[in-house]
Formats: structure tokens, C-alpha cells, sequence
């Protein structure tokens, strides 16, 4: 890091092409609200996009670790579907980016970029094919498990793993990522699987939004080895804004917290098993008190930058982004509650002296990187 020498830390954002490497939003999305209106519900819409100026954004088709097999290509494809149609729908104001040099056209366009992802790799229900036809439908990136272990991968959050990170058939997903183009990502992967993934892959991978464990020991973040191991695979970590993944402190509260409604949310959760943005919005009550007692913690956009910082003294300004999870959790640093809040990172960046081009760097820079050398080949 140097000196700001006066930097105008607004121009600097309007200027940078930012990238945000993970959002919910197709959850959304999928439910039909007009993705170019401000909305008054979650984190993310065209203006507000705009607005925060974010020059692209990754979208995440999510899918449940309960989903049936049988199920998991229809309800990805939905999701795909419901992406295509807003892009479609509103094509003078958003584009599907498929390369970087795509994304970069786009963008200069005056348009943002829109990246398609996938979270959770039980998506391919143990076929290879699907991971094919997901990539003919635009997905440039796969979060190779979620927040509970399928038959070839295991989570972080998995306590009792049936194998060591990765089965052979795993190994191969990963061979084929790197075959047909596809980013791996590792966020929400257990150690065992991260390291089989660096082991195996000829590209860089990216943890799209994950935090640091030595500031917030969570089972969701990356260890200083984890950390070290993926900047030599030429990788990105896109620091995660979640207010659980940031400090250890809200995860002790929202469990106290849930204990308490452990009745009502249970019989919210009886009433919507598999629509989550029903019961995302009957839980409307519940993060109101969470938000209430996360005002007597710090936790700023400060807090965020603290984890930059801590990658970035470890491994240098090359392998550290930005990967919000807006629309997909539900407790955010003050300050930073929609991503029309996202010019406030750069502010606290020049404050603490970084230079103008470590923050290009940061702000999407990193991740263009990436995205490049693994899509535009």
C-alpha cells in the first residue's frame, strides 16, 4: 500500500470496473419482479446497480442440498431461464457475458455485465453431460458444493465426512471445469476438497465469497494456508459482506436469537421446505431483531476492508476482490446494506492509503484476470 495522493475516491469507482463475484438475486429473479425497477425488498436491481456502480455482477443459480437428482437440471434451468429472460427483457441496460473481452465490450457499452454461476455442485446430479449443457447455456462458474456434503464433494460445514474432499468422479468434475472453461469455485468446500482442487486443476480457482478464518473463525473461511495456497494457484477470493463470515461476535447473537423463536421458525420453515423466498420474507420479523442487535456490534464497512487488508499483507493486492452475497443472506456491516452502498469500499480503501492501482486491482481487476485466462481461450 502508498500514499492516496489525493485521490477522489468517487471518481476512482465510477472509473474501475467493479466486480461483485456472488449474488442470490435469481432467487428472486425466478419469481418474476422487473429486475430494471428499485425494488423496496433485498439488495439488488438495475438502479441500484448502477447506482453503487457495479460493472458486473455474478449470479448464482442456488439449489438446495436436499434437491432430488432428478430434479436439480429442471430447477437450474429455471433459474437460467428466469436470468435470460431479464437480460433479454432489458437488453439496453444488461448483457450475458460469456468472456471477459464479452464482459469488458459490454461494459464499455454502457451496460452491465451479467455472469452466470451455478452454487452448489450437486447441479450436474453426477452426470458430466450437465456440466456441458450448463456451460452451452452461459455458466462460466460452479461453487462446487454448498452447505452440506453430495456424493462427491464435501462441505466445510460437514463434521463428519464420508470421504476425503473429493471422490474420483469429483476429480473429474474438476478436470472437466478446467477442459470446458468453466471457474472453479471453492467457497463453502471442506479443506480436504480444497486442497484436492489445487492439487488437480491446471487454472486459477476463486473462493467467490468467503472470508478470512483468522479474523472470523467460522468453518467459511479461508485459513492463512488456504489463503497462501490459493494466491500461488493464481487465484481470487471475493470477500464475502456478511456480518456472520465478518465477526464471530453476530454468529453467537443470531444463535442466542434463534433459540429463542426456535418454534415460529420452525413452523415458517413446515410451511415453505422448498420456496426460500417465501420464507425469506416470512422471516421478515426475525432479521428486523437480528439487525437490532447487530447495531451494538462494530461491524462496518471497516470490518470488511480489515479482511482485504489481511489478505492482502499476507499475499499481496492480487488475489482478493469482492463477493457480496447480497440477496442471499441476511445481515450486512452498517453502511453497506444494498449494492448501491458499493462506492463506500472504495472511499475506505483510499483512506487507508492503497494505491489507485491496487484498488482497480481489488475492485474487479483480479477477477478479470481469471476470468480471462480460464474463458477466453
Amino acid at each position: 500500500m502508498c500514499s492516496s495522493g489525493g485521490i477522489d475516491p468517487d471518481k476512482l469507482h465510477r472509473e474501475a470496473l467493479v466486480a461483485d463475484l456472488h449474488c442470490d438475486t435469481v432467487l428472486r429473479m425466478k419469481k418474476g419482479f422487473d429486475f430494471s425497477v428499485r425494488d423496496t425488498s433485498g439488495q439488488m436491481d438495475i438502479p441500484r446497480l448502477r447506482e453503487g456502480g457495479v460493472d458486473l455482477e455474478a449470479f448464482a443459480c442456488w439449489i438446495p442440498g436436499d434437491t432430488p437428482l432428478d430434479s436439480c437440471v429442471a430447477r437450474v434451468d429455471l433459474m437460467l431461464d428466469s436470468l435470460h429472460e431479464q437480460t433479454g427483457r432489458h437488453a439496453g441496460q444488461i448483457a450475458v457475458c460469456k468472456t471477459a473481452a464479452e464482459a469488458e465490450a459490454i461494459v464499455s457499452s454502457g451496460r452491465i455485465a451479467a455472469f452466470l454461476a451455478i452454487e452448489n455442485g450437486l447441479a450436474i446430479a453426477d452426470n458430466l453431460a450437465n456440466l456441458r449443457h450448463y456451460c452451452e447455456r452461459g455458466v462460466r462458474y460452479m461453487t462446487l458444493v454448498h452447505t452440506s456434503s453430495h456424493d462427491w464433494c464435501i462441505s466445510s460445514a460437514d463434521t463428519s465426512p464420508a470421504f476425503d474432499g473429493l471422490t474420483p468422479f469429483g476429480e473429474e468434475v474438476v478436470r472437466e471445469m478446467n477442459r470446458l472453461g468453466i471457474i472453479i469455485d471453492i467457497s463453502h468446500a471442506g479443506p480436504a476438497a480444497v486442497a484436492r482442487v489445487l492439487a488437480i486443476t491446471s487454472d486459477p480457482v476463486i473462493a467467490s465469497h468467503s472470508c478470512v478464518h483468522a479474523l472470523c473463525p467460522h468453518d467459511r473461511n479461508l485459513t492463512d494456508d488456504q489463503i497462501a495456497a490459493i494466491a500461488k494457484n493464481g487465484g481470487v477470493i471475493g470477500i464475502n459482506f456478511f456480518s456472520g463470515y465478518l465477526d464471530y461476535r453476530f454468529n453467537a447473537i443470531a444463535d442466542s436469537v434463534k433459540e429463542e423463536y426456535k418454534a415460529e421458525i420452525d413452523s415458517i420453515d413446515a410451511l415453505y421446505p422448498n420456496d426460500y423466498g417465501a420464507r425469506h420474507k416470512a422471516l421478515a420479523w426475525l432479521f428486523e431483531i437480528l439487525d437490532e442487535h447487530q447495531s451494538q456490534l462494530d461491524i462496518t464497512i471497516g470490518t470488511v476492508v480489515d479482511h482485504i487488508d489481511h489478505i492482502v499483507k499476507l499475499v499481496g493486492p492480487d488475489h482478493v476482490g469482492l463477493g457480496s452475497d447480497f440477496d442471499g443472506v441476511f445481515a450486512f456491516p452498517k453502511g453497506l446494506n444494498d449494492c448501491s452502498r458499493m462506492p463506500a469500499i472504495t472511499k475506505e480503501l483510499v483512506g487507508r492509503g492503497y494505491s489507485e492501482v491496487d484498488i482497480r486491482k481489488i475492485l474487479g481487476g483480479n477477477f478479470m484476470r481469471v476470468f480471462r485466462q480460464v474463458c477466453d481461450r
